[in-house]
């Protein structure tokens, strides 16, 4: 985690707390990770960091605040890690060849950050707001199916993608990434590489040009 684009201010004082909030931070990740959400407790978080509660509550007065702060920063790692790899494909210019940076750059980030997903499952399967629903940022995924839509239909626009709904498309693409996140979480030594070239190829044969399909030939 990058303190340095988590606050403004200068000083030691201001650099010394956002220190010890991304150690706080960390803490909850590896302490959901290991024992899961319900007993990844503040008194656990403080007993990894070696200091008191009282610490603890001082830069994070309550467990949901540690909660939805790392959200946010699990959130902004998988930003960080994918957009770089998405763009490389310069998906603007060449919106037929996303889906392989796309599905390729997801299985990379569980890969490579699997605490991070192991935790954010957890607190998507225990976490809730105060309607009772999970609360893991909804409006970040809707967003993502949205951009991933959009970059289907400048394919298709351009004849590099065939007929199809794009909306549809993108929801079923992240649904499949959701599932294999899933998976992943209940088998670490799940083979990431082998799961996402199996995706990308059925994607990929999904999305291509390819003849319209005639009417449905009539019942016998």
């Amino acid at each position: 985690m990058r303190t340095s684009e988590r606050g403004g201010g200068a000083g030691e004082r201001t650099f010394t707390q956002l220190k010890r909030r991304d150690q706080l931070v960390n803490c909850m990740i590896d302490a959901i990770a290991e024992l899961g959400f319900p007993r990844a407790s503040v008194g656990e978080v403080a007993r990894r960091a070696g200091i008191s509660k009282g610490v603890v509550t001082y830069h994070f007065p309550a467990k949901d605040d540690l909660i939805r702060a790392v959200i946010a920063d699990v959130l902004a790692s998988m930003r960080e890690y994918l957009e770089p790899r998405i763009l490389a494909a310069d998906p603007a210019r060449f919106p037929e060849r996303f889906v392989a940076p796309y599905i390729t750059g997801w299985a990379g980030y569980y890969r490579t950050h699997a605490r991070e997903v192991l935790a954010l499952v957890r607190i998507y399967n225990g976490f809730r707001d105060e309607s009772g629903r999970p609360d893991v940022a909804a409006g970040e995924r809707a967003n993502e199916v949205t951009r991933v839509a959009q970059v289907l239909e400048r394919g298709q626009a351009r004849g590099g993608l065939g007929a199809f709904d794009t909306r549809v498309m993108a929801s079923v693409m992240k649904a499949a990434l959701d599932d294999l996140l899933i998976q992943f979480a209940d088998a670490p030594d799940l083979d990431l590489e082998a799961y996402g070239a199996e995706l990308v190829a059925m994607f990929e044969r999904a999305t291509r040009p390819g003849p319209t399909a005639g009417p449905p030939p009539a019942p016998a």
